[in-house]
């Protein structure tokens, strides 16, 4: 099935292109893995600093689930200092996967333009003397796939990378509203 494919798509049978193709798609998958699994354990983790926050405004203590409350409870003294550095290393470990977004939806529309200029290269590298609208169209318009894979690559990871990070200064505001409760000037 796929040399039939191939066959009939000649300008798809470029290796360089091919690779584009592949690579993109696998950007894609992992955009949606990161985006899945980031989403859900910082909805979860927001959800437990939000029940310590409601804990905390209704007079009672940080709840054992906060992971400000992990961190600070080895130490008996709550001051500023170490509450801000349990809320770096929370900065940290919320941050994971931003990066990865972030880049795959900045570089894949560049990859796929890279795929497609390619493959107007070889295309009219097979058409010789004969030029002709009927060949030159087909054939710029099958190389305009990897350009348009790019451009379907880079909408869910930028929409994505912007849900996590509202998700993430949300965590980080809840983080902040805990530690004015917890420490007092």
């Amino acid at each position: 099935m796929l040399p039939e494919i191939l066959s009939k798509y000649q300008y798809l049978a470029n290796p360089i292109t091919l690779t584009v193709i592949g690579w993109l798609l696998l950007y894609l998958f992992f955009v949606f893995f990161v985006f899945f699994y980031r989403f859900f354990s910082l909805n979860s983790w927001l959800n437990k600093e939000n029940g310590s926050l409601n804990n905390l405004l209704m007079g009672g203590g940080i709840s054992r689930d906060s992971s400000l409350n992990r961190c600070i409870e080895r130490n008996e003294k709550r001051d500023r200092n170490l509450v801000n550095a349990c809320i770096e290393a929370s900065i940290k470990e919320g941050k994971k996967g931003l990066t990865f977004l972030a880049i795959v939806s900045s570089t894949s529309p560049f990859i796929g333009l890279f795929g497609t200029v390619v493959s107007i290269l070889v295309a009219f590298g097979h058409m010789g003397n004969n030029t002709s609208l009927s060949l030159v169209a087909p054939a710029i318009s099958e190389a305009l796939i990897a350009t348009a894979i790019g451009i379907l690559v880079a909408i869910p990871a930028y929409s994505f990378h912007q849900i996590l990070v509202s998700k993430f200064e949300d965590l980080i505001s809840t983080l902040k509203m805990e530690r004015d409760f917890l420490v007092n000037d």
